[in-house]
């Protein structure tokens, strides 16, 4: 049961955003601010709420050379699982006044999953831990990652990986991204005051298109993904930066 309800849970959260943190590389410039995220698969009674924020200190020129980050979601599917997620990520960034450098990060996160009552298998619980390191070197626009990733429950190990390559420009951007097993691809284009952002995912299609709204320092958004045979997912978020991010 439990193997099943982790595949289930495994597969929306493909298809909605950011497989919820497990797989964003540590290794980033600070952009001090705060999130507050939901999302909804309707096709399997599944949502999840998501709250980070992150601040910097150390400035240097136009960045802060140390970043704490924290993230947390609670996601729960029908009456067949609930799960809390937690992270904390470290990093340390190394820049000259052209943007050229590297920045390198660890993170930690602990995630506990159970099964509520009502159900045959009410009382079941488990819980794992994620390590995680990478590094970002960085000519600005471009950036180059990779990271490193090791999931634990009891004597169970898995490792991941990821590699990524951006650019990241004021008003057009686009990144690939490569895990092992599947082909992420986004671009984005910025306007004054709002901007589209759009994500693939090969060779199991899925895909996600977001609309941005900014007024001043907040930022509101809409978004839609769809999984190709298997669901669709919505969502939206409200962020707040604390103060503009300059580079990458």
């Amino acid at each position: 049961m439990r193997r099943l309800i982790l595949l289930i849970a495994w597969l929306a959260c493909i298809a909605c955003a950011k497989d919820f943190l497990l797989m964003e590389n540590p290794a980033q410039v600070a952009d001090p601010g705060f999130e507050v995220a939901y999302a909804q698969v309707p096709a399997v009674s599944l949502s999840v709420v998501g709250v980070g924020g992150e601040f910097g200190w150390g400035r240097s020129g136009d960045y802060d050379r140390y970043r704490l980050a924290f993230s947390g979601s609670y996601l729960e599917m029908d009456s067949l699982y609930r799960q809390v997620y937690s992270e904390w990520d470290f990093s340390v960034a190394s820049l000259s006044k052209d943007c050229v450098g590297f920045v390198a990060g660890v993170g930690y996160g602990l995630s506990i999953d159970w099964v509520p009552k009502g159900n045959d298998f009410a009382g079941e619980s488990w819980t794992s831990n994620r390590y995680k390191a990478g590094v970002t070197l960085v000519r600005s626009p471009l950036s180059l990652s990779a990271m490193l990733s090791l999931l634990n429950h009891d004597s169970y190990f898995e490792f991941d990986y990821a590699l990524a390559l951006r650019f990241e420009g004021s008003r057009i951007g686009a990144f690939v991204e490569f895990d092992g097993k599947s082909l992420n691809v986004g671009d984005y284009l910025k306007f004054e005051h709002f901007a589209i952002y759009s994500v693939y995912r090969f060779p199991d299609f899925a895909m996600s298109v977001s609309i941005v709204f900014s007024i001043g320092n907040w930022n509101f958004s809409g978004a839609y993904g769809n999984a190709g045979s298997l669901w669709d997912w919505f969502g939206f978020s409200i962020s707040k930066s604390i103060r503009k991010k300059t580079i990458l």
